[in-house]
């Protein structure tokens, strides 16, 4: 068995749908204008394999990433008449059956999937990334009438009745019998024996009867404290979320929270609320200055979990309404330069403060996606292998936009794994009004400050940023800004910013764009 390593605060986590990302007989070619055709339709499988991942291994070392996060390997279902048209379990969640892998994924078909899969763990583990495989124990896929020839079928006893499911009509789960609940955690457990995973993604925890959990607890995760647990909470409050954490030992949770937060007020300027109501970046931490009272923003509710550090923290994935280039392109009226602007400087953000980023395949290269448009599949287009060079593992230049999105990125996760204060170091909020946010992360000396101006106008703000008298930073970090003294800022490093001999730092950003200085 391979070497389950967990995954860690360091860690940058890179999310593939399977399906979408690679694969030698995937069934899509190229319009004019880069833009995929799903010729296979896009409910149905596109042809992505664990061949497709292992061949793009070296472009996930090249962006820099640490752990894949790869969606459900189940046997699904195919063939079922949808409205628009068949449907099929492309994505994973919609299992026939618990204890096979799909066909659809496999290498070589007719051999073992699960020593497949190991075989896949194993090669990116050589490569220095960690897996993190996606399990779903609340629901089935919707059962066709091919189903009951399948050797692991479920017993019809095993589900609840009709009008107790919420999960969109799929056939849930009944937790609340003992034979569920063992059968499911001895599944998880044979998945991670059998192939030497790092981490589980919970899908739709908050669908599981709290039965589950005392087994859960105590079959799992009293053996396998190694093996990372992430729990999916789709709620955005983060009260709802943390007592998953608190209840339920998950190691971490996705911060959904905080992801609404950033579109809301970072992308939109909260546009869908009356000025009035309008928090600015005060809804993202509340303020530490001067006079004014205080006002709790999502950061300051991190106290409600076990450990907020160790969240997932997302701006898109394949389940919300949009990917966050396409925010950014209606918020910048079309421009899809300035719209890239707005990517990197929540990106940016994303990467400084707290909890371990997570990142869509293809928001690195600006994949636009709105479920608006035509459900789930419109955020889970193909990955457009088009636009990368298979020789530097970048985008070809000629895609300006996606070229600079793409180094930006590169370069954020480059500085979050140089620098131990942004992965595991104490956050100090330094400065919050409607406008702006300065923050400061601090790990045994080695000290960052972020500063963010969220005004939509492009002009630059100067803030004085009060160190020496904040109450809430320790005299041994005052003391280490006081005999440095000079700030770097690590995108353009010829830049410096100087601390004052009176305790402050003056520092000077424009209209939605980051400052990120490291202490020389």
């Amino acid at each position: 068995m391979t070497r389950t390593q967990g995954i860690s605060q360091a860690d940058v986590i890179y999310f593939i749908l399977t399906d979408r990302f690679c694969g030698s007989h995937a069934a899509k070619c190229s319009k004019p204008d880069g833009k995929p055709i799903l010729t296979a339709g896009p409910n149905r499988f596109h042809g992505g394999n664990f061949a497709g991942i292992m061949s793009k291994i070296p472009y996930l070392k090249h962006l820099g990433v640490t752990a894949l996060w790869i969606t459900p390997v189940y046997l699904s279902i195919t063939g079922l008449q949808g409205a628009d048209g068949l449907l099929e379990g492309y994505h994973g969640y919609w299992a026939l059956d618990f204890e096979r892998v799909d066909g659809h994924l496999l290498t070589k078909q007719g051999e073992n999937g699960r020593e497949q899969l190991k075989d896949l763990v194993e090669k990116l583990h050589a490569n220095g990334i960690k897996v993190i495989l996606d399990v779903v124990v609340s629901h089935t896929g919707y059962h066709n009438g091919n189903y009951r020839k399948y050797p692991h079928r479920l017993p019809p006893g095993w589900f609840k009745k009709k009008e107790e499911c919420s999960l969109f009509g799929l056939p849930e789960l009944d937790h609340r019998l003992a034979d569920v609940r063992d059968y499911f955690v001895n599944n998880i457990i044979n998945w991670i024996e059998d192939t030497g995973i790092d981490a589980i993604r919970l899908d739709s925890a908050r669908h599981i009867d709290q039965a589950f959990w005392y087994y859960f607890k105590a079959y799992v995760r009293g053996k396998y404290r190694n093996v990372f647990f992430l729990g999916e909470v789709l709620d955005f409050d983060a009260g709802s979320v943390a007592k998953y954490q608190r209840e339920f030992d998950f190691d971490s949770l996705f911060d959904f929270s905080l992801c609404g937060n950033i579109i809301d007020v970072m992308i939109r300027n909260e546009d869908y609320k009356p000025p009035e109501q309008r928090r600015g970046m005060t809804a993202i931490a509340g303020p530490r200055h001067s006079a004014l009272p205080e006002v709790s923003g999502v950061l300051d509710t991190d106290w409600k979990y076990n450990n907020a550090n160790r969240l997932v923290t997302l701006v898109d994935n394949h389940d919300l309404e949009k990917r966050i280039m396409s925010w950014a392109v209606g918020c910048a009226g079309g421009d899809r330069n300035r719209a890239a602007a707005l990517v990197v400087y929540v990106l940016s953000f994303l990467f400084t403060t707290r909890g371990i980023p997570q990142v869509y395949y293809g928001t690195e290269i600006g994949m636009e996606g709105d479920s608006k448009e035509g459900g789930d599949a419109h955020l889970r287009h193909d990955m457009a292998w088009e636009k990368i060079d298979p020789n530097t593992q970048e985008p070809y230049p000629n895609f300006v936009v996606e070229s600079y999105i793409y180094h930006y990125l590169r370069r954020l996760i480059k500085i979050r794994r140089e620098n131990e204060a942004l992965q595991y170091g104490y956050l100090f909020t330094l400065y919050s009004d409607f406008d702006c946010y300065v923050f400061m992360r601090e790990f045994r000396g080695n000290t960052i400050i972020v500063a963010l101006n969220n005004s939509p106008c492009p002009g630059e703000k100067v803030i004085e940023v009060e160190v020496a008298k904040n109450p809430n930073i320790p005299q041994r970090i005052k003391n280490n800004l006081a005999i440095r003294q000079v700030m770097v800022n690590l995108v353009n490093e010829q830049e410096k910013v100087h601390y004052l001999p009176s305790g402050k730092l003056t520092v000077r950003v424009k209209g939605k764009q980051a400052l990120i200085m490291r202490l020389h």
